[in-house]
């Protein structure tokens, strides 16, 4: 019974690493679809910029209100659809530049859950083997190690207090 206790925490350690070496490359992937996305939305926005750095001195909330006081309901939807891509265009410029400073902190607590979705649904499983993998594979294995080992203590002396208890009674 020991030795499969122990093939059943070296397996946990080892679903540890291997869960832990995707860490670094899920990260890198999540930077990049941010990066890729800042690119679409200012090059979605550019010909707008560009209308306000000719007719407005720069300035985008002029270019919006204008064609919210134009009196037509099409262009009135067109300046909200131009707010909205600038909007998601200085938010991505934010992320981006939030998980250039600290990109694994970033990708855990970011609200940015639709490009994580994305990025999840495409991920691939990953070994890179760089300082930063082997670190946080390591880590990852010892927590889940820890975490499949205390489980199994509670477990066996919740289930040895329950028959010690049935066969008290028993008496």
């Amino acid at each position: 019974m020991s030795k499969l206790l122990d093939y059943i925490r070296l397996s946990f350690f080892a679903f540890g690493l291997l869960l832990g070496v995707q860490i670094p490359a899920f990260v890198s992937d999540f930077g990049q679809a941010l990066s890729a996305q800042l690119i679409e939305a200012k090059n979605a926005i550019a010909p707008f910029k560009n209308d306000a750095a000719k007719y407005f001195n720069n300035d985008l909330d002029k270019l919006i209100k204008h064609y919210k006081n134009i009196d037509d309901g099409i262009v009135n939807k067109g300046a909200s659809n131009i707010s909205t891509l600038y909007t998601r265009q200085q938010d991505l410029q934010i992320a981006v530049n939030r998980f250039a400073q600290s990109p694994y902190i970033f990708t855990l607590i970011s609200g940015m859950s639709d490009v994580k979705q994305q990025v999840w649904q495409r991920f691939e499983g990953q070994i890179i083997l760089k300082k930063d993998s082997i670190i946080a594979a390591i880590i990852a294995a010892i927590i889940i190690a820890l975490l499949a080992e205390l489980t199994g203590y509670l477990l066996l002396t919740g289930v040895k207090r329950s028959f010690k208890r049935l066969f008290a009674a028993q008496k």
